[in-house]
């Protein structure tokens, strides 16, 4: 079995394993994907529209959260590609574990692992690992459902041949929104994830263009879901970056997802 059916084989297990994992909730799925850059970023900073293949999941229980997801970017194309079309993998994992309750409102140590990397034309090898540890808790207004968090920002980097660099990276803190509601008999849902970096290193931010080495960088999306049956979410996606993925520039896209719900 190739690399990829490999990879996706694995995906498509971890997300089943998590649907039927024991827990308060439980939830799994497996999406196909794509993302339209607006044309000004497209001209801006040359980055290419893509599909990604996606395996996702998570559970909550009494002592915490767990959620991941693992995409395969490009998943028809090679290594070594024209630059922006060569096969990627990112993933993430997300964990929260209740400490203490203080006047009701959950205190966690909250930790992320952000991983993405693939290779690039001229063998340009490329690897970015964030992870992030810190304090986050959960707050809760009717079926609004809101999830902050603070941490320490380690990064480690790897530029095949330029380069790597690796340490501490500043601070980063963010949240996830969820709202699920009904209109005209119809399950929707709008959801957020939003990231603020601050303090970033040199060694990390590397000379931009212009010759800026921004210390806050923005990083998000906003996205309505629709649910007509339970096996069944699609959704649409604003994607957004500013002083971020490399650019200075307010960078944007729209993404187009259809998702099969394992639980």
């Amino acid at each position: 079995m190739n690399t990829r059916k490999s990879l996706l084989a694995l995906s498509l297990l971890a997300a089943s394993t998590l649907a039927h994992a024991g827990g308060e909730y439980s939830f799994a799925n497996v999406s196909a994907n794509w993302l339209d850059w607006s044309d000004r970023t497209t001209q801006q900073s040359h980055k290419q529209d893509f599909g990604y293949l996606e395996a996702e999941g998570g559970l909550g229980a009494k002592w915490g959260e767990l959620y991941g997801f693992f995409d395969i970017e490009n998943p028809g194309k090679g290594n070594g590609n024209t630059e922006g079309r060569d096969r990627r993998f990112t993933t993430k994992v997300v964990g929260r574990y209740n400490l203490a309750e203080v006047g009701g409102v959950p205190v966690q140590l909250y930790g992320h692992i952000y991983d993405t990397r693939g290779n690039g034309p001229a063998d340009r090898h490329f690897f970015t690992q964030n992870r992030v540890l810190g304090l986050g808790t959960d707050l809760s207004f009717g079926a609004l459902s809101i999830k902050p968090f603070f941490g320490v920002h380690n990064q480690m980097d790897a530029l095949m041949p330029a380069g790597s660099a690796s340490g501490y990276n500043g601070f980063m803190t963010g949240y996830v929104m969820l709202y699920p509601f009904q209109a005209f008999g119809q399950n929707l849902m709008i959801t957020q994830w939003h990231e603020t970096e601050f303090n970033r290193q040199d060694k990390f931010i590397g000379a931009y263009k212009n010759g800026d080495r921004p210390r806050v960088g923005q990083n998000g999306a906003i996205a309505l879901w629709w649910t007509p049956v339970k096996e069944v979410t699609t959704g649409i996606q604003y994607r957004y970056a500013d002083q971020k993925l490399g650019s200075t520039a307010y960078q944007n896209a729209v993404i187009y997802s259809i998702k099969y719900n394992i639980k």
